[in-house]
């Protein structure tokens, strides 16, 4: 009898040590994103992807973030070259811009998860008690690597929103036409 109470014990820490599943389901949609999204020329089962697509994508960059404040070299990475703000910044270009997810492929399904990955290997292996020669050669080959990859975000990030700020430009160079034409054309 003793032996089945022990296993039952077992079993009921193992149930409370398991991790619980998160919820699949997403927040309702809110009727001005909806429409944003529809304006956007997105089908309802598109609608219902992209969603999904971007409430991953949020989950990753908010682990990058915490990341990001519980290991010191982590957060000089951020500081250095403004990561986080980066990834939220491009999230939001996307949300703007839903019909262009496979614009932003590469940042969605390669960039944030592979960096998460390495950035979650990083502080595991910096919490590590004993470290060798061997171990911080491979720290720094990773902080190297991450910083050639918040690099390159920030150059696709830049591409992606080229339009925007050629479009903004053009913008202003007619906005300064109508305020001044005689002076417009002398500098022309």
């Amino acid at each position: 009898m003793s032996i089945g109470v022990v296993f039952a014990f077992a079993r009921y820490i193992g149930e409370l040590s398991r991790p619980k599943p998160k919820s699949t389901s997403l927040p309702s949609l809110d009727p001005k994103m909806a429409e944003h999204y529809a304006a956007s020329g997105l089908s309802d089962e598109e609608i219902k992807l992209f969603r999904k697509t971007m409430a991953d994508l949020a989950e990753q960059i908010r682990t990058i973030e915490a990341l990001t404040k519980e290991v010191p070299k982590l957060r000089a990475l951020t500081l250095n070259t403004d990561l986080v703000d980066l990834l939220h910044a491009y999230f939001e270009a996307l949300v703007q811009a839903p019909q262009r997810l496979t614009d932003a492929g590469t940042f969605v399904y390669q960039q944030v998860p592979n960096l998460l990955d390495l950035m979650q290997k990083y502080a595991q292996i910096t919490h590590h008690e004993v470290k060798t020669a061997d171990t911080y050669e491979t720290l720094d080959k990773a902080f190297s690597t991450m910083t050639s990859m918040a690099g390159k975000i920030k150059s696709d990030y830049q591409a992606f929103i080229k339009d925007d700020l050629d479009d903004l430009d053009s913008d202003v160079r007619l906005a300064k036409k109508h305020l001044d034409p005689d002076k417009v054309h002398e500098t022309e």
